[in-house]
């Protein structure tokens, strides 16, 4: 049987595209389908589809007569972008035909892709080989809307080898119900005779998680029927074709298999568990430095938690519990999502993996069953707060500080100036360890059911070795990590299906909605210019107001964008800054975007100051806020050190106030009352914003200002704080502000520059929030970076974060920073 019969045979039962080179796709959309096939079909959908897979298949076409029937052999995988696969076909009596095929899907945009693949023919027979080539574009300009358009054999020959010449055509994809329903219409033609141009359609529907029926049909008669299942990630299926206009042709039976880490299908078998490890502090962003590892964002794991909970197909959790985050605010808000998950009627297991402190027994107090490791122990120890000074060091060197602030709970000079704390600072300072603590031991106690003279009994009695937790009442079990397979088996009553990995690799697809909530995250310092993270060695993060001034702007600009979740968890820097950030949060107000925002662990003075403008203000009980008061300084006098060391200066000015910033002498009444006059203006300028945007009196904002720190339980009594809540509730608000049906799809999408600043922007999705019946999709691939540790229990000390705050703000002149820094261990 000669290659030419082949190809014709192939013809009449393939799509479209089909020929010897590539395999018959069954059920397959040009516009609509992703993964490692789309290698031969559209490798643009690769660029929007990039999650890893794989992709084999099998078939078997009946000749007509004695010719023998004609059978093929495609493999293909990706990685990411990328892909690249072998096929073979060949028969009885005929020329076995290879192909090597490699492409690349570059997105341009959210919903645009371009992509390439070259392949090598490798007929059988002497100089038959060469090489082709496909081009292809695809947009998905909507969640239901696919469009594309391929160039098929670019380079093939028409005769000889009796390959199909290039092919172009358009396709079209419609998904009526997200992924339930595909339907794929495509036309394809050869250039030169559009006339001879062939009309397919394709319908895959999904009736459940784990089945996939494929229809097809095209405009000779041949119609397709095919079924696959799926068992976590990869599934099996069996397809048939045949033309019903030419019953002597005979069928075609077609054997696929693929997987995907993306999905996690089941047909049944014991309950699913989904598996979490706590261990690290979760930043909001991804280290970049040469020593960074990947690490799981903050967001990414929140959104990885509520996914669970909204997941009809997990029936269980496991948290296993090893460092925790140190801000409480932050665990409140993943605690909120474990007491989520009970409600919805999933139990909640939390493994305690070595030595329990304050902040992991927090958050694991919210399972059902708290399992202790019988080597470790339990800190219930408490909360305590430590403050550090330096005058007392600065003396001994001959160096005399000077700051001019505003107003006296604005304690952050006070670790230069003092030797001790002022009465302001230590009555803030008790303020906020009261909350604190009543915030942390209530929540405690609520999830163990002790009240609140237990819960200090118990505290007072602790540590605890891990008998005397268990006997106290404070763990219910104790198991090292090989037992907690027949734990989770008694609990549950039947061997559970544990996932590892729930929701780590997070499904992209390009399908965009028209409704989108913008998120802009504002974490560490705020300073001018663009944000940056760690650097080479490693470090800490800043939002400058040049990167999130223009995420702002792209969000106003862009009409699928309806509100914006502005996250800060920060505890300010540079008063300029946050005021140029103020400014834009205020357009998108103007405009009728609402901005809603989130706070984190803290969110103070320049913190504050970028949310004051915002629509609707959503904290934690614990998150640490307020701070309205500036300052400027440290403006060092460093003559007395200078004498000590026999070292001379001479100042030379032209201007009265020309000298004011020297370090050599100290500032006189003229240069300090031109400082004081400049901080007077900005404080006068914070409060207004404050007045302005929270709708309250100038003496109303004086009196919650003058620099001091609140938590957002007594913030929220004073008219700084809406309401209590997390990030989802944040989104949630948005949703309702923006006029957004509870039940419409809508993604959250942030934006980050292609080429540095300056250069466009693009936007990423961060997650689909969950509407009623749809689970948050919210997560990035996670790896472990130990975080540093906290210096105190309640560490109020100046660390490596507040050095690299001073370093990030060296050029400034007026400073909206919080008065100190709290960790919980």
């Amino acid at each position: 049987m000669s290659p030419s019969l082949l190809v014709s045979l192939l013809l009449h039962s393939a799509v479209a595209q089909g020929s010897p080179d590539r395999p018959t796709l069954p059920g397959w959309s040009v516009a609509g389908d992703d993964g490692a096939a789309a290698l031969w079909s559209n490798i643009a959908n690769l660029g929007l589809d990039p999650d890893p897979s794989w992709y084999f298949q099998g078939s078997s076409l009946v000749a007509p007569g004695d010719a023998g029937d004609q059978n093929s052999m495609a493999l293909a995988l990706n990685g990411g972008p990328f892909a690249t696969g072998l096929s073979w076909s060949g028969g009885p009596g005929t020329a076995d035909w290879w192909s090597v095929s490699t492409g690349l899907g570059l997105r341009l945009d959210r919903g645009l892709s371009l992509g390439g693949r070259f392949a090598w023919q490798l007929p059988e027979g002497a100089e038959n080989n060469f090489a082709t080539g496909d081009l292809g574009l695809s947009w998905r300009p909507m969640s239901w809307l696919g469009l594309s358009g391929v160039a098929w054999n670019l380079g093939g020959r028409e005769n000889g080898d009796g390959l199909l010449g290039p092919r172009i055509g358009p396709a079209l994809a419609l998904r009526p119900w997200e992924d339930r329903i595909l339907l794929g219409v495509d036309w394809t033609m050869p250039p030169r005779t559009p006339e001879d141009g062939r009309l397919q359609a394709s319908l895959r529907v999904r009736p459940a998680e784990a089945v996939m029926i494929r229809l097809s049909g095209d405009q000779e008669g041949t119609v397709g029927l095919g079924l696959e299942i799926f068992q976590g990630p990869a599934g099996l299926g069996a397809h048939g074709r045949v033309q019903a206009s030419a019953p002597d042709q005979g069928p075609m039976a077609i054997v696929t298999a693929r997987a995907s880490p993306d999905r996690a299908a089941s047909l049944g078998g014991g309950p699913r568990i989904a598996h979490f490890e706590v261990d690290g502090a979760y930043p909001y962003r991804n280290a970049t430095g040469f020593l960074a590892r990947p690490q799981e964002t903050w967001l990414g794991l929140l959104g990885r938690l509520r996914m669970a909970s909204e997941d009809p197909r997990v029936e269980g959790v496991l948290v296993e519990v090893r460092r925790a985050p140190s801000s409480l605010a932050k665990l409140e808000e993943a605690r909120a999502e474990l007491l989520r998950m009970k409600a919805s009627g999933k139990k909640v297991v939390a493994y305690l993996d070595g030595a329990a402190n304050n902040s992991t027994y927090y958050l694991a107090s919210a399972a059902d069953l708290v399992v202790l490791h019988p080597a470790g122990e339990l800190e219930l120890i408490g909360l305590s707060a430590e403050s550090m000074y330096l005058r007392g060091v600065l003396d001994r060197v001959g160096v005399q500080p000077q700051y001019a602030r505003r107003s006296a709970y604005k304690s952050a000079p006070e670790m230069l100036m003092n030797t001790e704390g002022s009465a302001a600072a230590r009555e803030q300072l008790d303020a906020m360890l009261d909350d604190l603590s009543a915030v942390w031991s209530g929540a405690i106690g609520a999830s163990r059911g002790r009240d609140a003279e237990e819960m200090a009994r118990l505290v007072d009695d602790g540590p605890y070795t891990p008998e005397e937790a268990k006997e106290a009442g404070l763990v219910d079990h104790l198991a090292y990590p090989d037992e907690l397979e027949a734990l989770l088996e008694s609990e549950f009553g039947k061997r559970p299906r544990m996932d590892e990995n729930y929701a780590r690799s997070r499904e992209t697809s390009g399908w965009r909605n028209p409704r989108e909530i913008a998120v802009v995250v504002i974490d560490g310092a705020i300073v001018r210019g663009p944000s940056s993270g760690p650097g080479f060695f490693g470090g800490g993060f800043t939002s400058g107001s040049e990167t999130v001034v223009a995420q702002l702007d792209e969000a106003l600009e862009r009409d699928a964008v309806k509100a914006v979740v502005l996250r800060v968890d920060s505890p300010g820097g540079s008063a300029f800054a946050s005021d140029e950030i103020w400014r834009a949060v205020r357009r998108l107000e103007k405009a009728d975007k609402p901005v809603i925002v989130s706070m984190g662990a803290v969110a103070a003075s320049g913190g504050y100051y970028v949310s004051a403008g915002a629509r609707s203000v959503f904290a934690q009980p614990s998150t640490i806020t307020g701070s309205i008061g500036v300052y400027a300084g440290p403006f060092l006098d460093m003559s007395g050190l200078f004498e000590k060391v026999g070292l001379n200066t001479e100042l030379h000015t032209r201007g009265r106030k020309a000298g004011m910033y020297s370090n050599s002498k100290p500032l006189d009444e003229v240069e300090f009352a031109a400082l004081d006059h400049m901080v007077g203006n900005t404080y006068a300028q914070f409060k207004g914003r404050v007045a302005e945007g929270r709708k309250l009196s100038p003496e109303d904002v004086e009196a919650v200002a003058q620099g001091r720190v609140w938590t957002g339980k007594r913030a929220q009594k004073q008219g700084l704080v809406d309401d209590f809540g997390g990030f989802f509730d944040a989104v949630a608000r948005a949703r309702s502000e923006a006029g957004i049906s509870e039940k419409a799809e809508v993604d959250l999408v942030s934006y980050q520059w292609v080429n540095g600043p300056g250069s466009p922007m693009v936007a990423r999705q961060v997650a689909a929030p969950p509407a009623p019946s749809a689970a948050a999709r919210l997560g990035w691939r996670a790896g472990y970076r130990p975080p540093s540790r906290p210096l105190s229990e309640l560490g109020l000390v100046p660390g490596v974060d507040t050095l690299a705050t001073w370093a990030a703000l060296e050029d400034e002149r007026v400073w909206a920073v919080m008065p100190m820094s709290i960790e919980l261990e």
